[in-house]
């Protein structure tokens, strides 16, 4: 019986780390939760090992849109893709699949948010201060602050590798248990 549970617990440390070492998101660019004050011309992705090139990002605005990327390019464990324009303010969604080195596929999302104020022209609001000596009655409209909504982190291990653990742990019991079993008839 001992050498069951020894068995058992062996095989399960063995099949949990092999799982937890598939591939994973290391760094993202604008990273996962961030408030980016600039114009966002692309999003850059890192995996922590090489990745397949038939890979793919999608990106989504606040409305559930996605966003049209122009050119998605795989170097090594980099992908990056590029917009056709800066985008606008507001959150993003990032959807990405990727396919490892170890060729299990693997996916994730994440948001940002772009916070980035409109440009004003320094001279255009000189002129307007100047020539206008009567005080303004126009009504200011408050403005919009981007409200703060829970992000979901992504997980570094995909829900296939989280299913794989479960079956490797039924499995081991159920082989413990029949072990179990057959010793006791043996006795």
């Amino acid at each position: 019986m001992k050498r069951i549970i020894s068995a058992t617990l062996i095989l399960l440390f063995a099949f949990s780390s092999a799982v937890s070492a598939h591939t994973g998101l290391t760094s993202s660019s604008p990273a996962e939760g961030e408030e980016v004050v600039e114009d966002v011309h692309e999003v850059v992705l890192e995996f922590n090992t090489k990745i397949e090139t038939m890979s793919t990002i999608k990106v989504f605005n606040e409305d559930e849109e996605e966003i049209n990327i122009g050119n998605i390019q795989t170097s090594d464990n980099k992908m990056t893709g590029a917009f056709m324009s800066p985008l606008d303010k507001g959150t993003y969604t990032v959807d990405w699949k990727i396919i490892g080195a170890d060729g299990h596929p693997i996916q994730g999302s994440y948001s940002f948010v772009v916070i980035r104020d409109e440009i004003v022209d320094p001279d255009a609001s000189e002129e307007s201060t100047e020539s206008t000596e009567t005080p303004s009655t126009s009504i200011e409209e408050p403005v919009e602050t981007p409200v703060e909504q829970p992000v979901e982190a992504s997980s570094k291990i995909a829900s296939n590798d989280v299913l794989v653990v479960i079956l490797v742990a039924l499995f081991t019991i159920a082989g413990g248990f029949f072990g179990w079993i057959i010793g006791r008839r043996q006795k």
